[in-house]
């Protein structure tokens, strides 16, 4: 059984911005390939982030990016993450889905 996010998490949500920037304006094959790489840099440059794997960091970026956008309900996100709800709007205001990982098994209604 994979591992909850705790503390861990938080080296993600400290690159949301960095993450959004790259992302900005980008076809969905480029930004499935930036969300890995992005997912790669941090596992390798971050030793709290060693016991996770790359797809696991692949997989909570977009659901993060997401979560902390509002982009779906709140219901519709896992009862543990609810409190990051909407908490770090997109600069634009823009609730377009980031579909790089729909696989999340809370990954808000692309579930």
């Amino acid at each position: 059984m994979a591992l909850p996010w705790t503390t861990d998490q938080q080296y993600l949500l400290n690159v949301i911005n960095l993450y959004r920037e790259q992302m900005n304006g980008k076809d969905l094959k480029t930004q499935k390939r930036i969300t890995k790489e992005l997912a790669e840099q941090l596992h390798t440059s971050n030793q709290g982030l060693q016991h996770r794997t790359i797809q696991s960091i692949n997989e909570r970026l977009p659901y993060l990016e997401n979560l902390l956008a509002g982009v779906f309900e709140i219901h519709n996100y896992a009862a543990k993450d609810q409190h990051l709800y909407s908490v770090k709007p997109r600069t634009i205001g823009d609730k377009t889905p980031n579909l790089c990982n729909t696989r999340h098994s809370f990954n808000g209604d692309l579930r």
